[in-house]
């Protein structure tokens, strides 16, 4: 089938018949919904969606009945295992029993203020996996962290930093496995994917020492993103700036007064803080005046154990800039020696004064990120335009933005439930962290080859990898209209990601670690009583894996088909599951209940709901 392009609803066609085959007997309306579901906007009350899920058997349900029209009052509705799993979802890779547990007695605001309450300890840096088979060239010793170890010559260190490229893009798949119920991780990678860097096109420039020392910038720079993943828009982008990965990778470095080069002014002005959006009536010839305000700015000491970005007056513009109507025909007069550098603070202060802007189409990014692609008229007045107010009227910090999300009714809307199709980080991270997988390896070695498998085989064969960036504006399937997250399915891509899933409940090995989801210890994990009722366990299984609801005939159809084996009375599981609990020695009550466990549980990741946020 090759790489071709696949349609959501070509994606979510084949569904009911492997439903059939898992043995559920009848085609699954909910398959049929996100079938038909076109990119048009997914408009559903609530009421509707709650009674057709949830009681109208063979009813086609969400059927459209008006606009969304919820907005960012404060949520007061249920607060269920269904919303508690709602909200750890889109602000982490996965959710668990355990975070579960710490959420569900709370309120919904208390339980958003502690996913939003970011633990700012770094964690344990990226360090040297690959001694045992290639010795380090500066000596560095085995599990020693290398990020602030410099090569100062080209002679020796361009293989050391490969490696060490490796060691960081592995280790920063292992956070998102390591992780705490707090929102930092999906922040960091809104950033990266929103004001990102691509390794190995930086790992190319023409700078004498980049081949030697390039793992330490990238590691600077993904650190910037931890360090400021809830914290000030405007302080990151002012960092990101002169960031020597920044610099490198939009060419800024060879940016001068005799030599001008438009790549990060552009790219500033249109990926960064102003978009293209109606609103944003920057020129060409704003373009150019910008590119001339950041010449002279020069990465220097990369071979050093201090690299830095320092201003170099001489290759700066003397120009006077001058800008459009847009900025109020602004003019950046050319400023001498040292404060030529002010010329970028001068720049930033004009490209922050249009705040309705930048505001908004920073809170659109995010909404899409989180929430959901279609912004129509009612979710542009209701959301994004008070959501940028909430920015602005804060300083540009990102933290009462989220707050004011995630605690909406807007968020907790039924019509955002299972409207995404996962990326492949919150599909394989989701998966590996729902499931509590052992992922730790056995050695150092060991536990970054691990990382590696997921990383470099598994989420770069469905196309997203920790490190590496199609382009400056990012992954497709959060900017790319009309498609969207449809840019996440193609005909490989389908193929490998239910493989992945299925993988995992026959276990693989990786390196000498055997990981496999435990089927029985998962299980147990929901409690004794739910456990031993098949109607229960369904019912939790269904909630804590899926976004939203199934049918009662759908769910006894799963009953029958898994832990029933094909009868339909409940004590055929009960009874098992009790002779397992007397004796679990026993390998054939224990093999009884693995299976049907395993038919239970797969059955529903197969789903097409699985595949969605």
């Amino acid at each position: 089938m090759g790489d071709q392009k696949v349609s959501r609803r070509k994606f979510l066609q084949p569904f009911p018949a492997v439903q059939e085959d898992q043995g559920t007997g009848t085609s699954d309306p909910l398959f049929d919904k996100y079938a038909r579901k076109s990119l048009a906007p997914r408009h559903y009350s609530s009421e509707e969606i709650v009674h057709q899920i949830g009681e109208a058997e063979g009813i086609s349900p969400m059927v459209r009945v008006g606009n969304v029209t919820s907005g960012l009052n404060p949520y007061s509705g249920p607060w269920t295992a269904w919303e508690v799993h709602h909200l750890l979802r889109h602000t982490n890779f996965g959710s668990n029993k355990t975070w579960l547990d710490q959420l569900l007695p709370l309120t919904p605001s208390a339980a958003v203020d502690i996913v939003l309450n970011i633990n700012n300890t770094p964690p344990a840096p990226p360090v040297n996996w690959y001694q045992n088979f290639f010795a380090d060239e500066n000596g560095l010793a085995y599990g020693a962290d290398w990020t602030t170890n410099h090569f100062p010559t080209t002679a020796v260190g361009q293989t050391s930093n490969t490696y060490r490229m490796q060691s960081l893009r592995r280790w920063l798949f292992g956070l998102t496995l390591n992780g705490d119920i707090t929102i930092r991780e999906k922040m960091v990678w809104f950033w990266y994917h929103f004001i990102p860097i691509d390794f190995e096109s930086i790992f190319q420039s023409s700078n004498q020492y980049i081949n030697t020392n390039s793992a330490r910038i990238f590691y600077r720079y993904v650190k910037l993103f931890r360090d400021s993943a809830g914290g000030n828009f405007r302080t990151l982008i002012r960092a990101v700036a002169t960031e020597p990965s920044m610099m490198f990778y939009l060419n800024n470095q060879a940016n001068s007064a005799s030599s001008p080069d438009e790549n990060f002014a552009r790219e500033l002005m249109e990926l960064f803080t102003l978009g293209k959006d109606p609103g944003s009536q920057y020129t060409q010839d704003d373009v150019i005046a910008a590119a001339k305000v950041v010449t002279g700015w020069r990465v220097q000491g990369l071979n050093t154990a201090n690299p830095a970005t320092n201003f170099v007056a001489s290759a700066h513009s003397t120009a006077t800039k001058q800008f459009s109507s847009f900025f109020n025909n602004k003019v950046i007069n050319y400023q001498s020696g040292v404060n030529g550098a002010n010329e970028l603070d001068e720049l930033l202060n004009m490209i922050f004064a249009k705040d309705v802007v930048v505001s908004q189409y920073i809170c659109r990014r995010l909404y899409r990120y989180f929430v959901y692609y279609d912004i129509d008229s009612n979710i542009e007045a209701n959301v994004i335009v008070p959501l940028a107010q909430t920015f602005v009227a804060n300083n540009w910090n990102i933290m009462p933005v989220l707050q004011q999300l995630f605690k909406s009714e807007h968020f907790f809307d039924m019509a955002n439930r299972g409207v995404y199709i996962k990326s492949p980080f919150d599909l394989v991270a989701g998966l590996l962290n729902t499931f509590n997988l052992n992922t730790t390896g056995t050695s150092i070695e060991n536990q970054y080859r691990v990382w590696s498998y997921y990383n470099d085989t598994i989420c770069l064969g469905i196309d997203q990898q920790m490190g590496s960036m199609p382009n400056v504006a990012g992954w497709n399937a959060y900017y790319q209209t009309p498609a969207y997250h449809e840019y996440w399915i193609n005909s490989n891509a389908v193929q490998k990601r239910f493989k992945f899933i299925q993988d995992h409940f026959n276990g693989v090995t990786v390196n000498g670690k055997a990981i496999k989801i435990d089927t029985i210890a998962y299980a147990q994990s929901y409690g004794p009583t739910i456990v031993e009722d098949p109607d229960q366990l369904v019912a939790t299984a269904i909630k804590y894996l899926l976004p939203i609801d199934l049918s009662t005939g759908q769910k006894d159809q799963i009953k029958s088909s898994s832990l029933l084996g094909g009868q339909v009375q409940n004590h055929y599981w009960t009874n098992a599951w009790n002779a397992y609990l007397a004796n679990p020695a026993n390998t054939t009550n224990k093999n009884i209940v693995e299976t049907r466990l395993k038919a239970l549980f797969s059955g529903l990741c197969q789903l097409a709901e699985y595949q969605l946020n």
